[in-house]
């Protein structure tokens, strides 16, 4: 086995280096991916710089805001504000072109690893990680509780005025007959909303400086050294595509932009029956592998775990396999999903600490959470997986 890592620290010195606020569509995300490139550029490796935009989940929570707004009007017949906010709005070039809300942008880094061997239809090896980070006042399960809650009180406040709306359109209620009952219902909704869910909102929408270190600055220490590894020394029969996502803690708004956009292509390129993809986020004070999901615990894929860990048994390196009953959100669902689209079998695999989330979108996610070891674990293990697929692959060739 070739001794891969020859500095101990470069893997946590990388974290360090990244300990600061990357959220999306921030200048720290912008100084992250700089930051990756200049790595990689510094051992000759080139990267791709690939743009998107999105919506984040508060600027669909104020279109929210906009659209019940718009929905009183109506019910209550103000008509002609109406009219007129469109038609002063498009009265002119320049405001037709402003938007209430504007998107947001945002950035994946993309670097190609090519074979020794020149082939058609040649296998594919992904390695992904989010780059960006999130933070806010209390922990990240906590937060998971008050935006279900917060779920819930909308849909209850949302199908109460479309009720009212339903009944305006079918006349069954007149809100100008029946104005009381309609402004008690509208302004008590409205202040238990703002009362009850205002002040929840604060809490977990109010961001404070955070490293992001587990979350996914070890993700993204893994894939750096790993593809300077490789640009050493690269696989004889299979490519690696490098790929760190923007906006994933957005909702994987960068692996769903990569797959609509590249998908095609690399079906074209490679054989995705025989390809793989290890998505890496979190790795803190263990090597976590998800071995099965949902209801039904089904292995999350056919062999690329059994290779995982056979590589870490090989090189002495535990991992903790586990299930899960809901599959964590992370990039690899984008990639899942484009699979069951095109039937293809390609194999995607999760490594997660998972027991470490209790840390995470938080300013308890730093730099001492990680160890220099594990990180290091993790990157012997990932590299020693792709030289086994590696292997198999001359195999087959031999015995054809």
């Amino acid at each position: 086995m070739i001794n891969i890592i020859k500095e101990k620290e470069d893997g946590l010195n990388h974290i360090k280096a990244l300990a600061f606020d990357r959220s999306a569509s921030s200048i720290g995300e912008t100084e992250a991916i700089t930051y990756i490139e200049n790595e990689l550029s510094s051992h000759g490796i080139n990267s791709k710089r690939d743009y998107f935009t999105w919506t984040s989940t508060i600027a669909i929570l104020l279109r929210l805001g906009y659209l019940l707004v718009l929905i009183n009007l109506i019910m209550l017949r103000q008509i002609l504000i109406i009219i007129l906010f469109f038609f002063s709005k498009n009265l002119f070039q320049k405001t037709r072109k402003l938007s209430l809300i504007p998107k947001e942008n945002s950035k994946n880094l993309l670097t190609f690893i090519n074979s020794k061997k020149k082939e058609n239809e040649k296998p594919l090896m992904i390695f992904t990680a989010h780059y960006d980070s999130v933070s806010a006042i209390i922990s990240y399960k906590y937060q998971k509780i008050i935006f279900m809650f917060y779920k819930i009180v909308t849909a209850i406040y949302v199908g109460v005025i479309l009720f009212f709306l339903f009944d305006f359109f079918f006349g069954f209620i007149d809100p100008l007959e029946n104005f009381q009952i309609f402004l008690f219902v509208n302004i008590t909704l409205s202040i238990l909303a703002i009362f009850i869910t205002g002040p929840l909102l604060i809490i977990v929408l109010k961001e404070i400086p955070s490293s992001g270190s587990i979350d996914n600055a070890s993700g993204v220490a893994v894939l750096i050294e790993l593809a300077k590894h490789f640009s050493i020394n690269p696989p004889k029969n299979i490519d690696i595509l490098f790929l760190w996502t923007g906006a994933e803690e957005g909702g994987l708004r960068g692996s769903k932009h990569f797959c609509e956009k590249y998908y095609d292509q690399l079906k074209e390129k490679y054989d995705l029956n025989r390809s793989y993809l290890i998505n890496i986020d979190m790795v803190g004070s263990y090597i976590g592998l998800i071995r099965k999901t949902g209801l039904f615990q089904i292995k999350i894929n056919k062999n690329l775990n059994q290779i995982i860990n056979h590589s870490a048994q090989k090189l002495n390196i535990k991992i903790k396999n586990y299930s899960k009953l809901l599959n964590p959100d992370s990039d690899h669902r984008s990639f899942k999903k484009f699979v069951r689209k095109t039937k293809k079998n390609f194999q995607i695999s999760f490594i997660h600490s998972d027991e470490d989330s209790k840390f995470i979108h938080s300013s308890q996610d730093t730099p001492d959470k990680c160890s220099s070891e594990i990180i290091n674990d993790c990157i012997k293990v990932c590299f020693q997986t792709v030289k086994a697929i590696d292997h198999q692959l001359d195999i087959k060739k031999e015995l054809i």
